[in-house]
């Protein structure tokens, strides 16, 4: 694809969504190319180091107005998505009061059935009921 003006209309979070976007420009008609990162360079044992490299969406300069309109509405889609997702993840939080300083925290709900840290005084907190298969009774002194 060769571009008489290429002009970047976007740099994505990853690879995958530098794709997505393409691939839905070229839906609506824009020519659209995205350059990845091949090098990894950017990955350590520890897992992938963000911003290190931001694969950019390019469009031929005639075509950027659009593409941005359309690329806007990808984004405001995408943070409509994070937004339910976050509230649907607040309703799945689980209240827990600690015995020791009477202060409520919240927890996910994966976490029910371990027990925590409370971040107010450091004292360990049961999240949930928690599944023992034997009742082991109180700690001798």
């Amino acid at each position: 694809m060769n571009f008489s003006e290429p002009h970047k209309v976007y740099s994505a979070e990853s690879n995958v969504e530098a794709h997505l976007i393409v691939n839905m420009l070229s839906a609506n008609g824009i020519e659209a190319l995205a350059d990845e990162d091949r090098s990894g360079v950017n990955f350590w044992f520890g897992g992938q180091v963000g911003q290190y490299f931001l694969p950019n969406i390019w469009v031929e300069k005639s075509n950027s107005l659009q593409a941005a309109q359309l690329i806007n509405a990808f984004e405001q889609q995408k943070r409509e998505q994070v937004a339910v997702e976050k509230a649907k993840q607040d309703e799945d939080d689980l209240s827990v009061e600690c015995e020791d300083c009477g202060k409520s925290i919240q927890f996910p709900a994966a976490l029910e059935g371990t027990t925590q840290v409370c971040k107010h005084c450091g004292a360990y907190v049961d999240v949930g009921e928690l599944d023992w298969d034997v009742d082991v009774g109180e700690p001798e002194e």
